[in-house]
């Protein structure tokens, strides 16, 4: 394969950006990848950020957390304070809160769908 520019030239690899063939000559190493020289090194640098901070927001790779995701959180602590709510209720008027009891069940389904679901695609979003 030969440099988009310079078709004389064997090319050392692929634009990140615009995936044109590059020779050492138009060639520009960002560190995660070539780009050509003045013209779209910007842009692969900041393909480079993107790509940095999606791993961070996802949990992947070297950011890998044992904290759970925020959503099974969040439903956790809801369901939590549903059940205790509801077995407080019940405490004090000797009687089942059926719409309670309802919610504190249908939550706890929620958080277990929500946990399973983080657990099976490794996402921590």
């Amino acid at each position: 394969m030969n440099c988009f520019r310079h078709q004389n030239s064997s090319a050392v690899g692929l634009c990140k950006t615009c995936f044109k063939a590059v020779c050492p000559e138009c060639a520009a190493d960002v560190g995660d990848g070539l780009a050509c020289k003045n013209s779209c090194e910007e842009k692969v640098l900041q393909q480079n950020a993107m790509h940095d901070r999606a791993l961070k927001i996802y949990g992947l790779g070297k950011h890998r957390s044992r904290i759970p995701s925020t959503g099974v959180i969040v439903w956790f602590l809801f369901a939590s304070c549903m059940w205790v709510f509801t077995v407080l209720s019940y405490l004090r008027s000797q009687q089942v809160g059926y719409p309670a009891l309802a919610i504190a069940i249908v939550s706890t389904a929620v958080f277990g769908l929500a946990y399973w679901s983080s657990k099976r695609s490794g996402l921590k979003c």
